[in-house]
């Protein structure tokens, strides 16, 4: 159990300090420091700070995919990024927005293919489909994180609360229409 929390606390001290300036500022020093432990103990648990990261991050979303009924989990995804706006600002700073495309991208991808499995409708989309469909939320999602996270209005979580809600609405349902509508006859060769 010790094990755990000393992760969790490490995981904790790298996200306030994320909030407050970008990753390459961060030194594996400050995080000891603010979580008063030895170098010794960071390095156990994880190879440098990205992996923090990217750890909490990952640990997030799978409760978030085993907590959230399938397609309810890409909005609770982007509401776990709005509640960690300047984190991931501080890392789009930091890492630009290549490497932050690929990153989130890849995580709406996973979740998009968990709902189809979990919709049981996985193994009757075409690759040529779900490429499409993957591709077209990545873009599309990202795009959406990245102009909420920098707009200064969005700031207000009552206002994040009633866009995240609205999304929820207009979305509802879209991916199990497009799995059904994959079923068509395709009109490529």
């Amino acid at each position: 159990m010790q094990l755990q929390h000393t992760k969790q606390t490490i995981i904790d001290c790298t996200l306030r300090l994320a909030e407050r300036k970008s990753l390459n500022r961060i030194t594996v020093r400050d995080i000891t420091t603010e979580c008063g432990i030895t170098r010794n103990t960071f390095y156990y648990h994880f190879h440098d700070i990205y992996d923090v990261l990217v750890t909490y991050l990952e640990s997030r979303m799978e409760e978030i995919f085993r907590n959230s009924n399938t397609e309810k989990a890409l909005f609770d995804f982007m509401e776990l990024a709005a509640g960690y706006k300047k984190v991931w600002i501080n890392c789009y700073k930091t890492v630009g927005h290549e490497r932050m495309s690929r990153f989130a991208g890849e995580r709406i991808r996973t979740l998009i293919i968990n709902v189809f499995k979990a919709e049981g409708c996985y193994d009757k989309l075409s690759k040529f489909d779900l490429e499409i469909i993957c591709t077209f939320y990545e873009e599309a999602f990202f795009g959406i994180l990245m102009r909420w996270l920098q707009d200064k209005m969005s700031d207000d979580p009552d206002q994040m609360k009633q866009s995240l809600e609205r999304i929820r609405v207009l979305f509802d349902g879209q991916l199990e229409l497009l799995a059904a509508n994959s079923q068509k006859k395709s009109i490529i060769g």
